[in-house]
């Protein structure tokens, strides 16, 4: 519940603080004393959006301070500041936080209902909202919102990236076939550079074929060096000579040129091998040349390519993939879209009963016994709604459904949009909050002058409702009617006069009972048959409470 509400420089209070009661608080007043800025600042204190024009002439800022009591015992204080120059803070228990943060924390606490929030039931939404809050599935309804939007998102990327890999297969075909290209020729700077350096010794061994030969003849050849150096050495050995150092000699100069002819002879080897290596290198290198000449002309940009490639594949490979798990993931997600779409329906199919039987019960307490209200489920938009196991399913379900009224005994009921009066709507407004009141989970529900335009028999049966629901939670009432004052367990006086030339707004709690009943025939018009008429609803309906005075 609400315990306390304190003001500070907005608008035309300069210093208020209010004590709030639980079941039904009353805050009476002429008209243009600040009753509704009350409820300004309480909005304020809510996270409502703060407005510069509200801090008070004159004043630096404005500020305002909320108690509320949680249902486990806790208190939350919640500070709102709003400077004049337009920034404006949130505090909780005085620490300092975000206006998200303080929003998230307090949603659903308070309930405000106005005349200016009866239009709004003439939205279809709005209509919807308030059934499925009434038939308990305001949550399953809000799980299908999400459902059917990634629903809807799944289906739209199956179909862009069917499109795109539809629209790159011709592409994605080239790309597999140049990458196969280069994958078999698997190049390298290593490579490329080995095949080119081994290209040129080749060539240069080819070029000294015939020098080899030569050296080769001349040494090892029938009249080379090494049959002249054995004579040599076989004369000078049976010479009687001492010649041993010279035969070692020799010996050695027989074995350097024998290497030296070995040598030559596999240069030669090579010489006889280097066309068909040769020819093998220039047919790699020729592949080089032609996939360098895709790229630039660089084997730099042709590595590049390569890996260009292989990541354009692997966009390719990833789209598909995620297009085959999106082929499993959606028959999965219309499968519970379509099951919570049923259940939803079974909610809102019971719900609009009860819902029915509680609308026409307020109905006839508030004078209309004769009015029929209806709740009809219409067909989903076909522009919105997809069809999944042969049920048309939009983000709101199978139906989307919509309020039906006739004032009058003999007239078919029609949208509400189109047959109900301003006084009629007025009232088929208050009639489903009061009929919603017992589902809402909101600890207090906030009126402000939702009464306008109802009177005599009406205004007591209006004022026996709102003490119903008082019963279940705390009400805060702003009215003009005594028949609801007179029901109050606190009432709040609501007056305003000039100091210094500037408003100010008082608020005094009115405790004792001849407060009370001045203000009630205030209400019914002043006078002394107001004041006998006051005294006769006091003695019944007022709340007796403990003494006090004013809370300005």
């Amino acid at each position: 519940m609400i315990v306390s509400l304190t003001l500070r420089n907005l608008a035309t209070i300069n210093d208020t603080s209010i004590e709030f009661d639980q079941g039904l608080n009353i805050l009476t007043g002429e008209t243009g004393s600040g009753k509704s800025i009350l409820i300004d600042g309480l909005m304020l204190a809510l996270g409502e959006r703060a407005d510069t024009s509200m801090v008070r002439p004159g004043a630096v800022a404005a500020s305002v301070e909320a108690l509320f009591l949680l249902e486990d015992g806790s208190e939350i204080l919640i500070r709102r500041e709003v400077r004049s120059q337009g920034r404006s803070r949130f505090f909780v228990n005085d620490e300092l936080t975000t206006l998200e943060e303080g929003r998230s924390l307090l949603a659903g606490f308070v309930d405000l209902h106005s005349q200016g929030s009866t239009p709004a039931l003439l939205n279809r939404r709005v209509q919807n909202e308030a059934l499925d809050s009434f038939s308990g599935c305001s949550v399953l309804a809000a799980e299908l919102v999400t459902g059917f939007g990634e629903y809807r998102s799944l289906l739209k990327r199956s179909e862009e990236l069917s499109t795109l890999l539809e629209a790159v297969s011709e592409k994605r075909d080239i790309a597999q076939h140049e990458l196969s290209l280069i994958d078999k020729l698997n190049p390298s700077v290593e490579d490329y550079d080995s095949l080119m350096s081994e290209r040129r010794e080749l060539k240069a061994v080819q070029n000294s074929a015939e020098t080899l030969g030569t050296i080769t003849e001349g040494i090892s050849g029938d009249d080379g060096i090494l049959v002249s150096l054995g004579a040599f050495r076989y004369s000078l050995a049976n010479s009687g000579i001492e010649s041993k150092d010279v035969l070692e000699l020799l010996e050695q100069a027989d074995i350097a040129l024998t290497e030296a002819s070995c040598e030559c002879e596999i240069m030669l080897s090579r010489i006889d091998s280097a066309p068909w290596r040769i020819q093998e290198i220039d047919e790699r290198l020729d592949s080089y040349a032609e996939l360098l000449g895709r790229s630039s002309g660089t084997l730099e940009n042709l590595l590049n390519r390569r890996s260009g490639l292989e990541s354009e594949l692997e966009r390719y490979d990833l789209m598909e993939n995620e297009n085959e798990k999106l082929q499993e993931t959606i028959p999965l997600k219309a499968d519970y879209i379509h099951k919570t779409a049923i259940s939803l329906s079974r909610f809102r199919e019971n719900g609009a009963g009860e819902l029915v039987k509680s609308v026409q019960k307020e109905l006839r307490l508030l004078g209309m016994p004769d009015a029929v209200f209806e709740v009809m489920m219409n067909a989903t938009p076909t522009g919105r709604s997809l069809v999944i196991k042969d049920l048309n399913i939009c983000s709101d379900g199978c139906e989307i459904p919509e309020f039906f009224f006739s004032a009058n005994p003999g007239m078919k009921p029609g949208p509400l949009s189109s047959v109900a009066s301003g006084g009629e709507m007025s009232r088929v407004s208050l009639v489903l909050k009061l009929a919603l009141a017992s589902v809402t989970q909101a600890p207090a529900m906030v009126f402000d002058e939702i009464d306008s335009g109802v009177g005599g028999e009406t205004a007591n049966l209006l004022a026996d409702s709102l003490d119903r629901v008082s019963r279940l939670r705390q009400v805060i009432v702003i009215t003009h009617l005594p028949q609801i004052a007179s029901k109050a367990r606190r009432h709040l006086a609501v007056s305003k006069e000039i100091i210094e030339g500037l408003p100010v707004t008082r608020v005094n709690v009115l405790y004792d009972r001849e407060s009370r009943v001045a203000e009630l025939a205030r209400l019914l018009g002043g006078g002394k048959a107001a004041m006998e008429h006051a005294r006769k609803m006091a003695a019944t309906d007022i709340h007796q409470t403990e003494s006090g005075g004013d809370q300005s």
